[in-house]
């Protein structure tokens, strides 16, 4: 029996087509124009310039609060130190290289002799007024004797950053029992002619 040749087989093609759902675009109508795009950079650069000069004001004010928190710790940690010693403790305040730094120390000890120094925040420094704590060498303190008492003079320390007067923050030694508050500046000076209260 002959039996003929089959011809190779073939695969069906796939043909792909796209679904008439899918509209099409045209090359006009993909992506923004040259002057939408900068119209966009313009306006979020208008917005970012406006915003800026708060956004650091916000940061300068937030480092200074944090340095006064600091302060007052600070304080408190002196003359509780000093009730738990039972002997005369000296809170030490200094700047140096444009950087405040504390330490608590034995009376007895001068803060030259002090090894120890805690740096408080950067960009923060004293205030060129309401700092009328004693002072001695550049270094201004606050005493306690035994009792946690203030043994030396009232007064208070006055940091500031990069604001004016109204972003002034101090730290108050305000009774001889060793009562401490926190204030901020003020426009006008109180009674004592101090303009942080």
């Amino acid at each position: 029996m002959y039996t003929m040749p089959s011809a190779p087989s073939r695969r069906p093609r796939l043909a792909f087509t796209v679904p008439r759902s899918v509209p099409q675009c045209s090359p006009t109508q993909t992506g923004f124009t040259l002057i939408e795009s900068l119209v966009v950079v313009t306006v979020i650069a208008i917005i970012a310039t406006m915003a800026l000069p708060s956004w650091l004001g916000f940061l300068d004010q937030r480092r200074v609060n944090m340095t006064q928190d600091l302060i007052y710790q600070a304080l408190r940690k002196t003359q509780a130190e000093a009730s738990q010693k039972r002997q005369s403790q000296r809170f030490s305040l200094r700047e140096r290289n444009g950087q405040l730094e504390w330490a608590s120390h034995p009376d007895t000890l001068s803060a030259i002799q002090v090894s120890h120094w805690t740096p408080l925040i950067d960009g923060v420094k004293l205030a060129s007024e309401d700092n009328t704590l004693l002072q001695s060498g550049g270094i201004y303190y606050a005493r306690f004797d035994h009792d946690g008492n203030v043994s030396s003079r009232l007064g208070r320390i006055t940091v500031v950053g990069h604001g004016n007067r109204m972003s002034h923050r101090c730290v108050v030694v305000s009774t001889l029992i060793g009562a401490m508050r926190r204030g901020q500046g003020q426009t006008r000076a109180n009674a004592d002619g101090r303009y942080c209260y």
